[in-house]
């Protein structure tokens, strides 16, 4: 009796895993369906062997026989577990290819950031050249400011030079009329300001303000009623006794015959012909400088019209300045006044 050759243990089968498609999970069917008819086959064997007249297997054939079995058991069990769970859904198929196309959509998705960066930044740059711009104009128009403040400071200044100048002008008018001028004076040193040019030649013609200046015509005019008394002064005895009174009387009725300018000499006649001259021609200073040689009685009698020509040469000389200094304020834009 021959012996069957000994049969291979069937291998076992895995399942397969979940989620794969449903092509797969068939064919896997269709082979454990084989292999379960195999396996049934080989296990009632021994009962068709004997009907087929075949030998008996041996003892360790029956052992792989009972592997076979319990294997087969096992694997039966295995198909009837995945034929109870559901089909599969085709979750897992969408879901893959929906990380197909995410990955495939990646790059595109990542240029996308990209572009946003570089617009981000151009708009920055936009931003930094629109804020420099915006400097600019601040910065122009804070100049702009500044240029009409210096405008309008110099127009004040101008207009407050210009109104000490018609103040002087008026102070001076008054002055030459020989009329009192407190108010002309009073308005020209408001006006003056902190100007201490001007606030020192106002101050020279401040004691007269009350009282006025003699004008140039009234001193002529009373310098050629001056003259003939100054010339009887020198001849007049000193001291003031009934004697020089009755000598001045005297004297009055006498027609002194004034000299010209050219006339040569320090006695009193000369001396009063020739500031007489000077006074005619309105030189002050010429007849001032001829009158200091007088001797003491002469220049005694002549001291009331000399002081009256020195306040009114002072003012003349004051005013020319003042007036010069006004027309200077008016021109440099300095300012003065309140």
């Amino acid at each position: 009796m021959t012996s069957e050759p000994a049969s291979e243990p069937a291998a076992p089968v895995e399942a397969p895993t979940q989620g794969a498609p449903k092509k797969s999970s068939g064919r896997l069917i269709a082979v454990l369906a084989v292999l379960a008819l195999g396996g049934g086959a080989y296990g009632t064997f021994p009962l068709w062997r004997d009907l087929l007249g075949l030998p008996s297997a041996p003892a360790s054939e029956s052992f792989e026989v009972e592997n076979l079995r319990a294997e087969l058991a096992a694997a039966t069990n295995r198909i009837a577990q995945l034929e109870a769970k559901p089909p599969a859904d085709g979750s897992d198929a969408a879901r893959l290819d929906r990380l197909e196309e995410a990955l495939k959509s990646a790059p595109a998705r990542a240029a996308a950031p990209i572009a946003e960066i570089e617009s981000i930044s151009k708009q920055l740059a936009d931003l930094k050249r629109y804020s420099a711009e915006a400097s600019a104009v601040l910065r122009l128009a804070e100049r702009l400011e500044q240029l009409d403040l210096a405008v309008r400071d110099l127009q004040a200044k101008r207009s407050s030079a210009a109104a000490l100048l018609l103040a002087v002008g008026q102070l001076r008018e008054a002055v030459a009329a020989g009329r009192p001028f407190d108010s002309e004076w009073r308005a020209a040193r408001v006006l003056a300001g902190e100007d201490t040019e001007s606030l020192g030649l106002l101050d020279q013609i401040k004691p007269q303000a009350g009282e006025g200046i003699a004008p140039r015509a009234a001193l002529v005019q009373s310098f050629d009623v001056l003259a003939p008394a100054l010339i009887r002064a020198e001849i007049l005895p000193e001291g003031d006794g009934w004697w020089r009174r009755t000598a001045d009387r005297l004297l009055s009725l006498v027609t002194i015959r004034r000299e010209d300018g050219a006339a040569v000499g320090a006695n009193a006649a000369a001396v009063v012909g020739r500031a007489q001259a000077a006074v005619s021609r309105g030189d002050l200073a010429a007849a001032l400088a001829e009158l200091d040689a007088l001797s003491p009685g002469p220049a005694q009698a002549a001291a009331p019209w000399i002081a009256a020509a020195k306040a009114r040469q002072g003012a003349d000389k004051a005013l020319s300045q003042m007036t010069a200094q006004a027309v200077a304020l008016a021109g440099s834009g300095v300012r003065v006044g309140p």
